[in-house]
Parts: C-alpha cells; sequence; structure tokens
C-alpha cells in the first residue's frame, strides 16, 4: 500500500449514505435480556434509547454472498443497496482491519418507536507506517436525527493492516501495572452472549462465535469480546452510577483485544477512576486488570 495508492482511493471521501428505519421496541428488549438487565418486557415506545444501544439499529443489509471468509463484508461491497452503509468500506488492499475506537457527542437522545435518520460519509483516510508494514486509518462519521433534529454525532476509527508474522511478531514487553479504579461494575459474558450480540448487531464476524477460526486462522487464544460490545458496557457503567446526568461526550480507544477466559463466571470488569477536570476515565479489563478498551465520558449538566 503506497500514497498513490491512497490516492487512487480519494474518490471515496466524496461518498455519502443515507438510511432511517424505525427504532423497535423488539431489538431493545432482547438486549436488555443479553445484558440480564431487569424487566427486559417493559421497554416500549416513546421510552429514550440508552447511550450506544442505537447499534441495533439500520445495519448494513450485506447479502452472505458478499461476506469474506473471516464472515465481514468484502470490501468495496456496497451490501446491494447504495443506502447500506457498505458504500462507504472503501477497498484498501491490506488484509486485516481493526476497529479502533470511536467518538460521540450528544445533543439529545433517540426515541424508540420513532423513526431515526442517519447520514454517513468517510470523513478521512491517512496511510502510516508501522511494524507490520503500511497502515491506513479510515475514519467514519455518522448523524443521527430524529423529527430533522440532529440526536448525536458519531466518529468511528479504524485500522486495516498487513499479515502479522512471526518475521515481524516481537518479544511481549512486561505489562504495565494496572491502573488504580475506584468503582467497579462486573458483567457476566460467555459464549451465548456474545452469540446473542453477534444476532442483534448483524456482526457476521466469525472471531466472536467460531471458537475453531478464532483459533486456527485468525490466530486468537479464545473468541474475542466485541469492542463495539465493551463499549457499550462502559456506557451502561456509567448509567448505573450516574442515573440523573446524561452523557454528552464519549471518546472510546481500543487498546488490546479482550477475550474469553481472561475473566471469571462474574464477567468482564468495567472500573473507574474518579472524574477529573478532563472528565471520567473508565475501562474494560480482564481479571489481570490491564485495560482493553478505554474511554473518557462526559456528562451533561441536566437531563435533555
Amino acid at each position: 500500500m503506497t500514497e498513490d495508492d491512497l490516492q487512487a482511493l480519494a474518490p471515496w471521501l466524496a461518498r455519502r449514505s443515507q438510511a432511517s428505519q424505525r427504532l423497535a421496541v423488539q431489538p431493545a428488549r432482547a438486549l436488555a435480556a443479553t445484558l440480564d438487565l431487569p424487566a427486559p418486557a417493559a421497554w416500549s415506545e416513546g421510552q429514550a434509547l440508552p447511550p450506544l444501544w442505537h447499534q441495533l439499529y439500520l445495519h448494513a443489509l450485506t447479502p452472505s454472498a458478499q461476506l469474506g471468509e473471516d464472515g465481514a463484508p468484502l470490501r468495496g461491497s456496497d451490501g446491494g443497496d447504495e443506502d447500506s452503509g457498505d458504500s462507504l468500506m472503501p477497498p484498501i488492499a491490506l488484509p486485516q482491519v481493526m476497529w479502533a475506537g470511536a467518538d460521540f457527542h450528544w445533543q439529545r437522545p433517540l426515541y424508540l418507536g420513532e423513526v431515526a435518520q442517519r447520514r454517513s460519509r468517510i470523513a478521512d483516510m491517512q496511510l502510516k507506517a508501522g511494524r507490520r508494514g503500511p497502515m491506513v486509518f479510515v475514519s467514519w462519521e455518522h448523524q443521527w436525527s430524529q423529527h430533522g433534529r440532529l440526536a448525536f454525532t458519531e466518529i468511528d476509527r479504524a485500522v486495516f493492516l498487513g499479515p502479522d508474522s512471526a518475521a515481524t511478531s516481537s518479544a511481549a514487553a512486561p505489562p504495565p501495572t494496572p491502573p488504580e479504579w475506584a468503582q467497579e461494575w462486573r458483567t457476566p459474558v460467555d459464549e451465548a452472549r456474545l452469540f446473542r450480540f453477534s444476532a442483534l448487531t448483524f456482526n457476521s464476524h466469525r472471531i466472536h462465535y467460531d471458537l475453531p477460526y478464532a483459533r486456527g486462522v485468525a490466530g486468537y487464544p479464545a473468541l474475542v469480546v466485541h469492542g463495539p460490545l465493551q463499549a457499550l458496557l462502559i456506557a451502561e457503567a456509567w448509567r448505573r452510577w450516574q442515573p440523573g446526568r446524561p452523557l454528552s461526550r464519549l471518546t472510546l480507544r481500543a487498546r488490546a483485544p479482550l477475550f474469553l477466559g481472561r475473566f471469571d463466571a462474574q464477567g468482564v470488569h468495567a472500573r473507574a477512576q474518579a472524574p477529573g477536570p478532563e472528565g471520567t476515565r473508565l475501562w474494560t479489563c480482564g481479571s489481570d486488570g490491564q485495560p482493553c478498551m478505554e474511554a473518557t465520558l462526559h456528562g451533561s449538566a441536566t437531563p435533555d
């Protein structure tokens, strides 16, 4: 991958995608059941959708024939629908793509039972060099609204990487001392919950549910806990600890994969430090305490 190759993809920056969908109640009820939240059947139309629960809606409807061996959509696929969102996945000639993080800015919540609109574009593509050779960082901007009013802006980031091999792998450095924390929330996560979350978010990436593939092909020691699921658990921890203070900003950064088996039966750790002038730092981790998904959160002064 060279600068000339990236320049050839510049027309993708002009692409736009629009989609809309009524926010049905049933997916929210199903996610509440997946997370073992109380009274999942009590979710009803007119109820505000919690932060990051928008992942239940407006999925890219990529035909199965356009999925790669890993279960992810093929690069450059339009999903069979120009408005599906896959028209914004550029055909970058690097074999691996990893979700790197996201930024969210909320003005108001979305509401169940109402139609939501999403406008999307590729915000940026940058070529950099790393130990595995060239890397391409891509950012997508999504604006979510209802009744013509902006609800929130989402910036997703991913990195496209070359193959990892013994020649490029280096000895693991000693892990740093785990950060100190002031609060903790544990959430059970197992194979069944990973499968449910994959289904609810229409995520067919095999590393989350196919153990032989995750080990034998992807090279992971176990199934991988979804990055977006970890982000959701961080937002849910905030919702438990700050019930009267809605989120206004959230910055997420993926630090390391989180694998099943790296935590006990009580589940994934969501930990937080005391709030500071730069916001509240939260992260997910296994039993070793090393952050996997890291976040900085800011709350609104008053509810919308």
